[in-house]
């Protein structure tokens, strides 16, 4: 289990580098149309190498409720960035790249992560503690990606300075375990796991 999860810290770093290369430096990066389907696919791909990493460190889940919540922070993930379109009302790329949306404040998904505690703490359904997971591991790598360019947009303070580059990738592939102890010392007496979220 400890081998596994060194892998996939070391698969985070890789696709954190190699993705921001691909889509900042490679030949293909002047053209605003791929550098936002790169820029998506490699948010998408370090939620889900994320999630995978989370649900790696032996928290008795079963395998069908890992493979649901892992797809939904994929898609959480890359999702985030369609509030650049909402705020730029326009599918022009060149103009949405440079405005950020809700998704991109960390006070407001903050606020969602709490609220969605609050519902698990009174309901104790564990699906809803997963996806608060989920929800937070998807919002919080797309936010440190983003924050070596352009900070954290704390509301209402505004903007923090751009983190370091290189601090931004450790803390991504540290956030994972970070989780997980978080995680282990939130939940409460936990009902049987399903995958059906109509349920919450």
């Amino acid at each position: 289990m400890k081998f596994l999860n060194i892998i996939l810290s070391i698969l985070l770093l890789i696709l954190t580098i190699c993705g921001d290369y691909i889509v900042f430096k490679s030949k293909y990066s002047d053209s605003q149309l791929f550098r936002g389907f790169a820029d998506s696919l490699v948010h998408a791909s370090i939620g889900c190498v994320s999630a995978i990493t989370f649900f790696s460190n032996g928290l008795n889940i079963p395998l069908s409720s890992c493979i649901c919540n892992v797809s939904i922070c994929t898609v959480l993930s890359s999702f985030i960035d369609v509030d650049h379109f909402i705020v730029a009302r326009t599918f022009n790329f060149k103009e949405f790249v440079s405005k950020r949306g809700i998704f991109h404040c960390t006070s407001f998904c903050l606020l969602i992560t709490g609220i969605l505690y609050i519902i698990y703490y009174n309901t104790r359904n564990p699906n809803i503690l997963l996806l608060k997971f989920m929800f937070l591991i998807a919002y919080s790598s797309h936010h440190i990606r983003d924050s070596n360019r352009r900070g954290l947009w704390l509301y209402p303070y505004g903007h923090t300075p751009a983190i370091d580059y290189y601090l931004s990738v450790i803390i991504i592939c540290i956030l994972p375990h970070i989780y997980v102890y978080l995680y282990s010392h939130l939940k409460l007496n936990m009902k049987t796991y399903v995958n059906n979220y109509t349920v919450v």
